[in-house]
């Protein structure tokens, strides 16, 4: 129970991470979460139903001690996020936090509430003098391309998971509920259904 439900936690200063193609559904936060001095970028995600941060960095200045801060860098390039019964009225597409600055690059992304209005690109819940500093488009890894923001929600739905040809009954009512705009973060799994037994394969 409590503050548990969370995404991608990307941890201090690892560097040429790519977060492509993914459903992030139901997550309290982390959605995902850079921290200090990470660079990477966010392709092409679906983020459904968030709690009060979607995209967030945080440098945590206790966690450093001694050592001198560094720059992280977030580059987010078309993204959806969609407001669900858990998300904030006032949720942000990227939250700024902490100690630390990032370079900070965004190109179409979308962030709806749930009747499809605008939220806001960016916010912060610090009152440190950490900076989101723009830069130009950096270039993309090799082999990367790029989905405009509008084909994302039917291109992540249809590709998302392991096998999303043969779903599980839990990943196929995640699935039915991020298209209904339904679900909401829950505190035990018991809430829906529990953890399933399933025979062993090979």
């Amino acid at each position: 129970k409590g503050e548990h439900s969370k995404g991608s936690l990307i941890h201090d200063n690892v560097t040429d991470i790519l977060i492509v193609g993914n459903l992030y559904a139901h997550n309290y936060e982390r959605n995902p979460l850079f921290k200090g001095g990470v660079r990477g970028m966010i392709v092409n995600n679906l983020i459904y139903d968030p709690g009060p941060r979607a995209l967030h960095y945080n440098l945590i200045a206790e966690e450093w001690v001694d050592h001198a801060p560094q720059v992280g860098r977030m580059v987010a390039i078309g993204n959806v996020l969609r407001a669900g019964p858990s998300t904030p009225a006032d949720v942000a597409f990227m939250m700024l936090g902490g100690s630390g600055s990032v370079e900070w690059y965004a190109e179409d992304n979308l962030a709806v509430d749930r009747l499809g209005r605008p939220l806001p690109a960016t916010a912060r819940y610090t009152t440190a003098a950490a900076q989101l500093i723009p830069i130009t488009r950096p270039a993309l890894p090799e082999g990367v391309s790029v989905s405009p923001a509008v084909d994302v929600q039917d291109q992540v739905i249809r590709n998302a998971g392991a096998r999303p040809r043969d779903r599980d009954p839990i990943d196929a009512r995640i699935v039915a509920n991020v298209i209904e705009g339904r679900g909401a973060i829950i505190s035990s799994e018991r809430e829906v259904g529990g953890y399933p037994a399933y025979a062993e394969t090979r």
